[in-house]
């Protein structure tokens, strides 16, 4: 249970950020990165996905998904018991 329960939590981290994560591009860099401000102290030029999905929401929904999945298996196990 926790290793499918951790499998698709690590799949679903990975369809979120190929997918609706926020992406940003530096010029100064000439770099893609997650982060609003980059490791340069520029301001990013914004590209792709939610604005508001940074990588902390990222991993916090890929941890409830793979903690629901784990739970749901879990249960499932206690009926067919």
């Amino acid at each position: 249970m926790a290793t499918v329960g951790g499998l698709a939590g690590s799949l679903f981290d990975s369809l979120l950020g190929a997918t609706v994560q926020a992406g940003y591009y530096c010029p100064q860099c000439g770099r893609e990165t997650e982060q609003a401000i980059h490791r340069c102290g520029r301001q990013p030029i914004y590209v792709r996905g939610w604005h508001w999905l940074d990588n902390d929401w990222v991993n916090f929904f890929a941890t409830l998904a793979g903690a629901l999945v784990a739970g749901a298996l879990g249960a499932l196990a206690l009926y067919l018991r």
